[in-house]
């Protein structure tokens, strides 16, 4: 056998494990789904007499086609995301198909299938064989995960607050799909494939890029104005402690039909600037962990201010999308999971600003699928928590800096002076090298990674 032959054959062995786990894990998830269907419609049966089983299969597998079909768009989006985070702080277009930056080989399309494609290749290119870096399979699972969770919860009426019934009328009953709805959702999910964006590229430790934050600002200020319903809660409080008539949600004149559109823009324009003021406040606590020597008059351009106008655009995507006072709680979930990220091994080579960035969309996730709980319980930060509520919660993101301590600037710069900031495998390694000895000098615009889009 010539070593050509032999050399692939020993490749192919190597696959294989990764092959079994692409058919377990497909396998397993319909099992589960099969699962779901079954044992659901059992339980629902047993505690009420009056259904069937057999008749109460076809809604829970309606269900699962929901679930199915926001991870399927939600991974899909994590491998452009993939694309996104690695092209853009290079200036980069994002358009066009994957190629491979080595042999310059275009991926084909069964190898961009999100996830199963990476476990299919072995986390190799099918050409030159080089490593595929394991987290662009990452990011598809997890930005399929949070898509599916709120988009399924969303549609299904369940999680929103003020937005339909709380509680299932029926067990046979399917979602009620209206336009109001979809856009919404879409609204949500554009929200949150641009905060995962924003983050990921603030965990490789790069500045954000001009073109995503102009992105953001269109999407979900524009979105706001185009769609008022995406504002979802009002920017006032309106706790039980205010008078009868006073802070009933939504307010008259709320819906653009028929009514005075004055009122309407009022509405947006204080919720947004209550927004913002909202992250640029928090954004100024949390600079004692992140950028503690920040000066926007002194040192406008210093690279801690940077961090700083960062650090306020990370904050103000979720402050738009939840309010200003569903943000405090948003910030606090944050915080806990980028100290839970320092402790973990990948991730203590990142800066604090990324662990913390990458862990904004993970809760606000949270926030989003348990919404209409949380501002029911009247203690979470909501517009109807109780005033000790939001003491706590204000004075809570107050304490932050005293126990999530590590200054962030202590680590080398991984992209903001040196442009050198990236996803750190041997493959990443090899291009800028190559790129360097000017071995390969248009690697990078020719195809910049192995995305799996």
């Amino acid at each position: 056998m010539c070593g050509h032959a032999k050399g692939y054959a020993i490749l192919s062995r190597r696959r294989s494990p990764y092959r079994i786990l692409a058919v377990c894990l497909l396998i397993g998830y319909l099992l589960a789904s099969a699962a779901y269907v079954w044992l659901s419609a059992l339980w629902i049966s047993g505690v009420h007499p009056h259904f069937r089983v057999v008749d109460l299969l076809m809604p829970r597998a309606n269900d699962v086609v929901i679930f199915t079909f926001f991870l399927v768009v939600g991974a899909s989006v994590g491998s452009f995301l993939n694309v996104v985070v690695w092209r853009l702080p290079q200036r980069l277009n994002v358009n066009g198909h994957s190629f491979c930056p080595r042999c310059r080989n275009r991926l084909r399309a069964r190898d961009n299938v999100p996830i199963l494609g990476w476990l299919w290749l072995s986390g190799r290119c099918r050409d030159c064989r080089l490593p595929i870096s394991s987290r662009y399979p990452i990011v598809e699972t997890l930005v399929g995960i949070t898509f599916a969770l709120v988009g399924s919860t969303e549609l299904t009426r369940w999680s929103l607050p003020y937005f339909g019934d709380s509680v299932r009328p029926n067990w046979m009953w399917t979602p009620i799909v209206d336009a109001d709805l979809l856009t919404l959702i879409l609204y949500h999910v554009v929200a949150l494939a641009t905060a995962w964006a924003m983050g990921l590229i603030r965990f490789d430790g790069k500045a954000l890029p001009s073109r995503l934050t102009l992105f953001a600002a269109v999407t979900l200020i524009g979105g706001m104005f185009a769609f008022p319903q995406a504002m979802v809660v009002p920017w006032q409080l309106v706790g039980e402690s205010m008078p009868a008539g006073i802070g009933v949600w939504p307010p008259s004149g709320w819906m653009t039909t028929g009514a005075d559109w004055s009122v309407t823009l009022v509405q947006i324009g204080l919720r947004l600037l209550t927004s913002l003021v909202a992250a640029g406040f928090f954004a100024r606590v949390l600079a004692k962990s992140f950028c503690p020597s920040a000066d926007m008059k002194m040192d406008p351009l210093g690279s801690s201010t940077k961090r700083l106008i960062d650090l306020m655009i990370l904050i103000a995507v979720p402050a738009i999308v939840v309010g200003w006072q569903a943000v405090m709680g948003v910030i606090l979930l944050a915080a806990v999971s980028a100290k839970s990220l320092g402790m973990c091994e990948f991730a203590q080579s990142r800066d604090s600003l990324g662990r913390f960035a990458v862990s904004l969309p993970v809760a606000t996730s949270v926030q989003l699928l348990l919404w209409r709980g949380l501002v029911a319980s009247h203690v979470w930060p909501s517009e109807q928590a109780s005033q000790v509520g939001l003491i706590v919660s204000f004075f809570g993101v107050l304490t932050i800096p005293l126990w999530l301590d590590e200054n962030g600037e202590s680590f080398p710069p991984m992209g903001d002076e040196s442009g050198n900031g990236g996803v750190s495998d041997h493959f990443d390694v090899d291009v800028r090298e190559a790129q360097a000895s000017r071995k390969d000098p248009d690697a990078l615009q020719q195809g910049d990674s192995f995305e799996l889009n």
